[in-house]
């Protein structure tokens, strides 16, 4: 776990990755996952709920968004809220060049909900996107996931329905402990999270 962690600050969640240290990476991921602590993760409600920030991924939609020309991304969050089955995609970004008049410093957020379909797997079905300024909501990570949860409507932002009847991917949790999970996506994307709050009860 250590090793892994120091492999990957300097990888930047993933989008500076060195020639053949993608495959320590995932080499050490491997390796961890063969020594999972919580064999059913998805009955772990403990240890899934709370607010969990990115550390790496070979997700190439969260790659994409880092590399965008006119667009650069802060912290990345996935915050989880297990009882209610809800989870919230967080992440600050900024503009950069003349977009950056337009859009100093914002955030953009998927809400989904989530349904354990066996011990480690959850179906995901997203509802809505939300999109808008930081400084129009005086924004601070907590305060905004706290409004994400509980009265939406009050958020300053874009908000854009996307919800479906069928869900619309799945994830799988490899590896859960206190501070630490990594997930497998339905389109072969790997994650690694590190634990940063426990969310807002």
């Amino acid at each position: 776990k250590s090793a892994l962690l120091r492999l990957l600050e300097t990888t930047d969640r993933g989008r500076r990755v060195l020639p053949g240290q993608k495959s320590q990476i995932l080499s050490h991921i491997a390796a961890l996952e063969a020594l999972n602590p919580t064999p059913c993760p998805t009955a772990a409600a403990e240890r899934l709920e709370g607010n969990w920030l990115n550390l790496f991924t070979t997700s190439t939609d969260l790659l994409r968004l880092a590399n965008l020309p006119l667009l650069t991304t802060g912290e990345i969050y996935q915050c989880i809220r297990a009882q209610a089955g809800q989870v919230f995609n967080v992440a600050e970004i900024q503009g950069s060049g003349w977009l950056q008049a337009w859009l100093p410093r914002g955030v953009l957020a998927v809400a989904a909900r989530f349904y354990p379909e066996s011990e480690r797997r959850v179906k995901v079905i997203f509802e809505r996107l939300l999109l808008g300024s930081q400084a129009l909501m005086s924004y601070e990570i907590e305060s905004f996931l706290y409004l994400l949860e509980r009265d939406p409507e009050r958020i300053p932002a874009v908000k854009i329905d996307v919800r479906r009847r069928e869900p619309t991917g799945w994830l799988e949790i490899t590896y859960l402990d206190e501070d630490l999970r990594i997930g497998r996506g339905s389109e072969g994307s790997v994650f690694v999270l590190r634990r940063v709050g426990r969310g807002c009860g």
